[in-house]
C-alpha cells in the first residue's frame, strides 16, 4: 500500500512524515513525503496512493478543486494544530476540524473525506455538539508529535551530559512582524475585507453565522502585542545572560530566523538560536524553563516535564488588544506562571519552581491532547489508515511516474526560485534527496 502524507510546515510537521514512514514500513507499507509543491502534481497521480494524509479538509479541495472527490484512494484527516483555545469554545472547534462550508450547507466534502484522526477527547466531543453526523468517522489518537518515537534526541551531544549553566528557552511569536514570506505586516489589514476571517461560518441559506473572534481579525491588536512581545522578549534575553543563564530562542515556524539571529547579533546579545528545523520536542527536552508569549508550546512543554513561564503580565499596554479567542486564554494558562516584572521572572527560575503535574493540568492535557496515551498516537494513525482496505492494488508504475516527476519538478523549481530571487522556507521547500533523507532523520523507530 502506498501512502502520501502532505507535510504542510517543515519544520513541525516532518518530524511526524518521519516516524509515520518507519511504522508503515514495519508492516509492509510505503510512505511519500509531500509538500505544497507536490500537491499539484497530484492531479496527475493520484493513482499512485492509496491513502492521501491532509492537515485539514480545505487543502483537498483548495489544490484539486472537486476532481478529489471520484478518485480511487481514501482521504484521512490528522491536525497538524488541534489544541489550546480552540478546544474551549466547541462550535470552533468544530468548525476548524470539518471547515467552514460544512456549516454552510455543503457537506459533499466531509462526506467523501473516510476519517478524521482527532487530538483528544475534546475535539471529539465538539464534533458530538455540533456535527453528530460525522462522529462515526472520527477517532482519537493523540497529539501526534507526542508519540514515544517523535520525542527523541535527535541532535543531542554524543555525550548525554547537561551543560552546567541552566538553559531557558525563549520562543518568539512575531509572525505579522517577520513573516517568512517577507510580507508587509500592512498585508494582514485584507483580513478586514475577508468574510474567511470576519465570519468562521455564515450559511446564507439557513441565516446561521458565527463571527470570528480570532486573531488576525483586527489586524491592528495583532501587530500591537507582537511589538510589546518583541521587546519584552529581547529584554529578557539580556536579563538572563546577564544573571548567568543560558539562552536558547527557538524563532515561530512561521517566521524568518535570519531576522532574528541579525537582531540578537546587532543587540549584542549572545543567546543561540536553535535549529528550527529539529522537532520541538528535541529543543524542549535540553531547556530548564520555558519563557515566552502564551502558545500552544507550553502545552509540548508540560508534556515534557519542563515549566513554561509566561510573560503576558510584564507589560501593562498588551491587556487591552489580547481577543477572546488568543492563546492567553486557553484552558492551560490558569495555571501556567506569569510574572508581573521580568525580576520577577528571573527570581522564579533562580528558586527552581516547578508547576507542570497538578491534577488540573494533567486533565487539560489528557483531553485535549489524549496524554500520556498520547505515546501510541502514530501508531493509531496507521491502524485508521489501514482499515477498510482489504486488498490493497498494484500501483507501483504510478508511484515510478510520480517519484520521477517530482525529481525533474523540483530541478526546474528550484532554477525558477533562483531566477527570480526566491528563498525556500518551512512552507515552500524542494522534496529534494537531502530533504528525504534529512526528514527520515528525525525520528526513532519506536
Amino acid at each position: 500500500m502506498n501512502i502520501y502524507f502532505h507535510i504542510d510546515e517543515l519544520n513541525r510537521d516532518a518530524v511526524v512524515a518521519s516516524a509515520l514512514r518507519k511504522k508503515f514500513a514495519q508492516i509492509g507499507h510505503n510512505l511519500i513525503y509531500g509538500n505544497r509543491a507536490t500537491n499539484r502534481l497530484l492531479k496527475y497521480f493520484h493513482k499512485a496512493f492509496d491513502v492521501i494524509i491532509v492537515p485539514r479538509p480545505h487543502m483537498l479541495y483548495d489544490n484539486w478543486k472537486d476532481d478529489w472527490i471520484s478518485w480511487d484512494t481514501r482521504f484521512v484527516m490528522l491536525s497538524s494544530e488541534s489544541l489550546g483555545i480552540i478546544c474551549k469554545d466547541h462550535q470552533v472547534m468544530a468548525r476548524t476540524l470539518l471547515e467552514k462550508g460544512y456549516f454552510e450547507g455543503n457537506r459533499k466534502y466531509v462526506d467523501r473525506i473516510d476519517a478524521f484522526c482527532l487530538w483528544g477527547s475534546k475535539q471529539l466531543q465538539a464534533v458530538k455538539d455540533y456535527a453528530g453526523d460525522v462522529l462515526h468517522k472520527c477517532h482519537v489518537v493523540g497529539h501526534p508529535r507526542h508519540d514515544a518515537s517523535c520525542v527523541n534526541d535527535h541532535g543531542v551531544s554524543a555525550t548525554g551530559t547537561r551543560p552546567t549553566k541552566k538553559i531557558i528557552g525563549v520562543i518568539t511569536r512575531a509572525v505579522a512582524l517577520n513573516d517568512y514570506f517577507k510580507r508587509s505586516s500592512l498585508n494582514g489589514y485584507t483580513t478586514l475585507f475577508d468574510d474567511h476571517f470576519q465570519y468562521e461560518f455564515f450559511n446564507k441559506t439557513t441565516g446561521e453565522k458565527l463571527p470570528s473572534k480570532r486573531p488576525g481579525v483586527r489586524p491592528s491588536d495583532t501587530l500591537v502585542v507582537q511589538a510589546i512581545d518583541a521587546e519584552n522578549t529581547l529584554k529578557i534575553i539580556s536579563r538572563l545572560l546577564n544573571a548567568g543563564y543560558e539562552v536558547s530562542v527557538r524563532v515561530h515556524p512561521k517566521e524568518n530566523a535570519d531576522v532574528w539571529k541579525d537582531l540578537l547579533t546587532r543587540c549584542n546579545l549572545g543567546a543561540e538560536v536553535s535549529n528550527s528545523r529539529l522537532p520541538i520536542a528535541t529543543w524542549i527536552k535540553r531547556l530548564d524553563y520555558l519563557v515566552g508569549p502564551p502558545s500552544t508550546c507550553f502545552y509540548d512543554a508540560v508534556m515534557l516535564g519542563v515549566t513554561p513561564i509566561s510573560i503576558s503580565e510584564i507589560d501593562s499596554r498588551r491587556k487591552e488588544s489580547v481577543g477572546e479567542l488568543w492563546e492567553e486564554n486557553n484552558r492551560l494558562m490558569e495555571y501556567i506562571y506569569k510574572p508581573n516584572t521580568i525580576e520577577d521572572l528571573i527570581n522564579y527560575i533562580k528558586s527552581e519552581t516547578r508547576n507542570f503535574n497538578g491534577n488540573e493540568i494533567l486533565n487539560i492535557l489528557k483531553e485535549e491532547a489524549d496524554f500520556p496515551a498520547c505515546g501510541s498516537a502514530l501508531t493509531k494513525v496507521v491502524a485508521v489508515c489501514t482499515s477498510n482496505i482489504s486488498i490493497p492494488k498494484n500501483r507501483n508504475i504510478f508511484l515510478m511516474l510520480f517519484v520521477s516527476s517530482r525529481y525533474i519538478f523540483f530541478k526546474i523549481w528550484r532554477v525558477r526560485n533562483k531566477f527570480i530571487g526566491r528563498e525556500e522556507n518551512s512552507a515552500m521547500f524542494a522534496m529534494c534527496r537531502e530533504e528525504t533523507q534529512f526528514i527520515d532523520s528525525l525520528s526513532s523507530t519506536i
